[in-house]
């Protein structure tokens, strides 16, 4: 009688599934933003600007609270899909090291793309600045949930 080996179990052809969904609709979402003509990013931005001054937070220097706003959304978008293309990758191959390397470069070409779009759009630049935050974001991520999923592995092997 043949044995399985984990390779050949069903379950993991539904997380490469889920974590492949999951990857695309945050790229879904990445893209869409950057279809935003700049006038209605700026209003997005001003939004979260407005609401960090009205807890008190950031000053009176709007400029610079809506730069920090605009990077700091680049990077947890970027560590969040970091954080999934891990855990893809993780299912597609069961290694920790690779999975987090192919995540920083899938996320690496994805932000590429994304500032390549922004620069065909209404009040919007390509900057390769951001290509490099994005890329930051999602290998942070990606080590992130790779070192909790090595750790809780760990845990459960060693009790």
């Amino acid at each position: 009688m043949l044995q399985k080996t984990k390779l050949d179990l069903p379950h993991r052809t539904g997380k490469i599934i889920l974590f492949l969904l999951l990857s695309l609709g945050i790229i879904a979402f990445i893209f869409t933003r950057s279809l935003q003509p700049g006038t209605e990013s700026e209003q997005e931005s001003g939004f979260f600007v407005w609401l960090l001054q009205l807890m008190g937070l950031g000053g009176s220097d709007t400029g610079w609270l809506e730069y920090l706003v605009r990077k700091t959304a680049h990077f947890v978008e970027y560590a969040c899909l970091g954080g999934v293309l891990a855990c893809f990758w993780r299912a597609v191959l069961l290694r920790h090291g690779l999975a987090g390397l192919l995540a920083g470069i899938t996320a690496a070409v994805v932000a590429s793309v994304d500032e390549t779009i922004q620069r065909s759009v209404p009040g919007r630049t390509g900057q390769f600045s951001d290509v490099l935050l994005d890329t930051a974001g999602a290998v942070t991520g990606a080590a992130m949930v790779l070192l909790i999923l090595w750790l809780w592995g760990r845990r459960w092997r060693n009790p």
